[in-house]
This record gives structure tokens, C-alpha cells and sequence, in this order.
């Protein structure tokens, strides 16, 4: 007895979207995973624990890498959704995840490979992207036209403005007990 093939009902069927079209979606808070991952590379360097500590580097160096490079081609690709989250007040905060991010991964260079050289680049990019986020965001919030309501607008996530500036000085401390 032959079977017939079934019949499917493509009008229920969800059209999956591509990875470019996922990418506009990018939470700019995602580099909150490399804050995470190098803050527990650092406690267990502290602890003793050097091959967790190394082995949480190396995966904080591709995560970060790829989160990069992943909103690189989000700012080139989608620049509307990419500036027009900056001045959201609900994922604006999220930008500040990168400096803190950057700050970590240059204290577990300093800390871990004494590469005070990459501490040093990663401290100079993380103070720039503070400066370029903490006046976009902020000017973009104050001049912005549409503002949403205080208990609308404000959240726990502003204080990512707060984490990436004491980041940049905590690795500006790591990198001043350096003396060329």
C-alpha cells in the first residue's frame, strides 16, 4: 500500500526571519555578558583559580570580538534602529554596557598577561565610547520631542552610565601602577 505524502498547511507556518534581519534587533546591552564573564575571570583570578581565570578570558575575547563585530555591521546596515536605540530610554543604557565592557577586558589583560600595551588601547577606546555615549545619549534624552513619563523612562539600566565610568577608573588605577 503506497502512502501519500501529507499535505502541509504553509499558512500556519512562521517564515523564520534571516540573521540580518535579527540583527537590527540587537539589545546594545548584550556586552553585559562580557562585564559578567570577566568580572568572574577576575574573582578567580584572585581566588587562585588561573586556569578558569585564563579560560574565561579567552572566551571574553571572542564574545567580545563577535558582539563587535556584530554592531558594527548593525550601525552599517541598520543605522536608523541602531542611533535611534541610543536615544531610547529604555535601551539607550544598554550602550554603556560596551565601555564597562571594554574596561573589564582590559583589566583581565593587565591582571592575568601583564599586556599592560592592550589594557592601555582597550582604557583609551573605552574612554572615548564614554564620551561619545554619555553626550549622544544624554543630549539625544534632553532634546529628544516625545518624552516618556519618569516611571516610564527611567530604569535600573541608567545605572550602566554609573558602572562604565567607575570601570574606566578602576582600569585607569590597574594601568597607573605601570611605569614604562
Amino acid at each position: 500500500m503506497k502512502s501519500t505524502p501529507k499535505k502541509t498547511d504553509t499558512s500556519t507556518r512562521r517564515k523564520l526571519p534571516n540573521a540580518l534581519t535579527q540583527l537590527a534587533d540587537l539589545s546594545p546591552a548584550y556586552f553585559g555578558m562580557v562585564m559578567a564573564t570577566g568580572i568572574v575571570s577576575l574573582a578567580a583570578y584572585l581566588l587562585g583559580m588561573q586556569f578558569i581565570a585564563r579560560a574565561l578570558l579567552l572566551l571574553n575575547i571572542v564574545v567580545y570580538t563577535t558582539l563587535l563585530f556584530l554592531n558594527v555591521i548593525r550601525m552599517i546596515r541598520y543605522p536608523r534602529r541602531f542611533f535611534g536605540d541610543m536615544i531610547d530610554h529604555l535601551r539607550g543604557p544598554g550602550f554603556f554596557t560596551v565601555v564597562a565592557a571594554t574596561c573589564i577586558l582590559g583589566g583581565q589583560f593587565v591582571l592575568l598577561t601583564a599586556n599592560y600595551r592592550v589594557g592601555t588601547v582597550l582604557w583609551v577606546a573605552a574612554l572615548l565610547l564614554w564620551i561619545g555615549l554619555t553626550y549622544t545619549i544624554f543630549t539625544g534624552f534632553t532634546v529628544k520631542e516625545k518624552k516618556p513619563t519618569l516611571d516610564k523612562g527611567i530604569s535600573g539600566a541608567w545605572l550602566l552610565a554609573v558602572v562604565a565610568t567607575q570601570s574606566i577608573a578602576v582600569l585607569s588605577a590597574l594601568l597607573a601602577t605601570h611605569v614604562d
